[in-house]
């Protein structure tokens, strides 16, 4: 009787960590009902297999021996329930943000999964378990920085564009500054045109970010000053290198997600004037 009540122990504990780590991928993969029925199902067979006094479990490459004494079944418990908790926060942050125009600060979100990645190592998961499971999230951030760099150099077109269109009202001869202004929003359309992306996140699929940028990026000749394409050529360096960082972190560093926090979204804005200073000093 013993031994089958220890076989199905085993099943059971195997059955909740797949749930567990299912429920977390679904959760960022936007999955919302089978997030919560994963999360559902490892909260029961977490009761199922560890409320009862059960000397040895052995499952998933993760060993786990449970001495009969009040201490340390509380300190179990105690853990298995942060791993709940963990698990639950990241359902909630996709479900309560998901489909929003407003997103939680990346740094949020990293906070997050920097808690679950200590947890998957506190079970020795596999380290290329571990990268299967940031994958999702590590292609979004990529993502996040091309259209961060693309809102940015769109800002920065509607700045030179606003400065072109004051010079017409204080110009003597405002034909000729109507002209340039006619000028560069042609130059801007054939650009627009050339760059345009249905689906960036595919494109990423292909090819690299840094691949990306410089398809994206205005040629010379094309709407950017030589000084101009020097000072974005810097900033896309700037990008690419944190984006690496963030793909052997598998997730966003400490540097990245300060930095993605401070110029993404309504703060592209901040960052194209930064770059605008640094072409007219």
């Amino acid at each position: 009787m013993d031994k089958v009540r220890d076989i199905f122990s085993y099943f059971v504990a195997a059955m909740a960590m797949f749930a567990m780590l299912g429920a977390v991928y679904q959760a960022f993969n936007n999955q919302k009902g089978s997030a919560l029925t994963l999360g559902t199902i490892f909260l029961v067979g977490t009761l199922i297999v560890f409320l009862p006094n059960v000397e040895f479990i052995k499952t998933l490459g993760v060993e786990a021996r449970l001495r009969k004494t009040v201490t340390e079944a509380v300190a179990t418990l105690a853990s298995l329930k942060r791993l709940a908790e963990i698990s639950a926060r990241a359902s909630y942050l996709t479900i309560a943000w998901g489909n929003r125009m407003g997103t939680p600060p990346a740094r949020d979100k990293q906070a997050v999964l920097d808690e679950i990645d200590a947890q998957l190592a506190e079970l020795k998961v596999p380290t290329d378990e571990v990268a299967k499971i940031q994958l999702p999230f590590v292609k979004m951030v990529r993502v996040d920085f091309f259209f961060l760099f693309q809102g940015v150099l769109n800002q920065y077109a509607t700045i030179i564009n606003s400065k072109l269109v004051d010079d017409v009202h204080q110009a003597q001869d405002t034909s000729a500054a109507s002209a340039v202004v006619m000028h560069h929003s042609d130059l801007i359309t054939a650009w627009t045109k050339r760059t345009k992306k249905e689906d960036p996140g595919a494109d990423l699929e292909k090819q690299t970010l840094e691949d990306l940028l410089n398809d994206y990026m205005p040629k010379s000749g094309e709407w950017l000053s030589d000084k101009e394409l020097a000072v974005f050529q810097k900033f896309k360096a700037e990008i690419v290198r944190l984006n690496a960082d963030c793909e052997k972190k598998g997730g966003y560093t400490a540097e990245a997600v300060t930095y993605y926090d401070r110029y993404s979204g309504d703060h592209n804005i901040d960052k194209a004037k930064q770059l605008r200073n640094e072409v007219l000093q």
